[in-house]
């Protein structure tokens, strides 16, 4: 009976291992107020492989960026929701003020509406990439309706600027292999986030700007939303905060050059039409 005794106690010894170390994760989680690593990465043994070997920035096989070019002090502002009439014009404002670039994911009905708003965004040099054309969860939709809805907010962004899209993010950026198909045989990138603000939720400005300057690293790609009074008034202090740590702002397209890759326009009516058959 020593033998079974011998390995039942080295069983529990390590059962007990192991939940001394997912409670010391979940502590550490909980007590992180702004959430430098979520939990379902924590848990992840396959994340931190991905993570430590470099591999979870940029994924060829479904277009997808998670992170930037870590070997580069410099991050990207991404403003997604736009454009809003009434916030709209004061993050804009803040952005020419400090000469600094973002990226906007823009939604196609608030396009037409607001046209005006994404010249201006253009003519400072900002990206314009597409986040569908009214703001539906790609993943609750056929194929053909994905294409549609990145089909159609490409052509008001068209219309209004003059620009194609290269890269969008899904509203939510709620995804699943079939989106990421549909988006890849459209020509586009996905785009993820790093550090997100929470700004979409009742927040203070001083807590979107701590929780951004906090969650900050080597290429962080950081998510805004450009529908609240408290983003607008965060964003100076987020910029002044990132400079003073030495980051430069970048676009999307930059970050996705200081990986070796390269967008393209994607002729969205032919190839539309691909992803359809491509992906049932």
């Amino acid at each position: 009976m020593r033998p079974l005794k011998h390995g039942l106690k080295s069983r529990t010894r390590l059962w007990l291992i192991a939940l001394a170390c997912l409670a010391a994760i979940a502590a550490a989680w909980h007590f992180d107020k702004y959430r430098k690593i979520p939990i379902e990465h924590a848990i992840n043994p396959v994340w931190w492989l991905r993570h430590i070997e470099g591999t979870d920035l940029y994924d060829p096989t479904f277009a997808i960026l998670y992170h930037g070019n870590p070997k580069y002090h410099e991050v990207a502002l991404t403003i997604d929701d736009g454009p809003n009439r009434v916030y709209g014009p004061q993050i804009l404002a803040v952005l020419e003020r400090y000469h600094v670039p973002a990226t906007f994911f823009v939604v196609g009905v608030r396009v037409k509406d607001s046209p005006q708003l994404i010249r201006e965004m253009v003519a400072d040099g900002d990206e314009v990439g597409n986040h569908t054309y009214d703001h539906q969860r790609l993943n609750k939709l056929k194929p053909h309706q994905i294409a549609n809805e990145l089909r159609d907010d490409d052509v008001n962004i068209f219309k209004a600027a003059g620009v194609h899209t290269t890269v969008m993010r899904p509203p939510g950026v709620q995804y699943d292999d079939k989106v990421l198909h549909v988006c890849k045989a459209l020509g586009y990138i996905t785009v993820s986030w790093t550090d997100a603000a929470k700004d979409y939720l009742d927040q203070t400005p001083g807590f979107i700007a701590d929780r951004v300057l906090d969650r900050a690293e080597n290429g962080s790609i950081i998510l805004l939303h450009q529908d609240t009074p408290d983003t607008a008034e965060a964003l100076p202090r987020i910029i002044e905060g990132l400079r003073s740590q030495g980051y430069r702002f970048v676009t999307i397209n930059t970050m996705l050059g200081h990986l070796g890759v390269q967008p393209y326009v994607a002729d969205l009516q032919e190839s539309s039409a691909s992803a359809h058959g491509a992906t049932g």
